[in-house]
């Protein structure tokens, strides 16, 4: 896993993007997207971007409360799959953890 804080376009030198460094490395990419207002805009934004690049695209997974408009419309327009939908943790500890649901996209390695 290779995390990618901030968004695509945020500069992570002073001559290259995080998108560039994507692009250099060729992994597969999940992008994390708010559920909220303006969540359409920015995930197809970054969507087209990755696409331009041939950078290989996994999918969405929306974080926040769950926005079926949303959902639907991502995956619609930005012609991908939301993977996932991840609520808000009231507490990160062992039991909310063990709480969460099992994946629902492979994760190489994972057992």
């Amino acid at each position: 896993v290779v995390e990618g804080a901030g968004g695509i376009m945020v500069p992570i030198n002073e001559m290259a993007l995080m998108v560039d460094l994507m692009e250099r490395l060729r992994l597969p990419v999940v992008v994390v997207a708010r559920s909220g207002l303006g969540t359409i805009n920015h995930t197809l934004m970054t969507l087209d971007v990755l696409r331009r690049r041939h950078v290989p695209l996994l999918g969405v997974v929306m974080n926040g409360q769950r926005n079926p408009a949303n959902h639907q419309a991502i995956e619609h327009f930005g012609g991908v799959k939301v993977l996932a939908e991840i609520q808000p943790l009231l507490a990160v500890n062992a039991a909310t953890i063990a709480g969460l649901p099992p994946p629902v996209f492979p994760i190489p390695g994972a057992p």
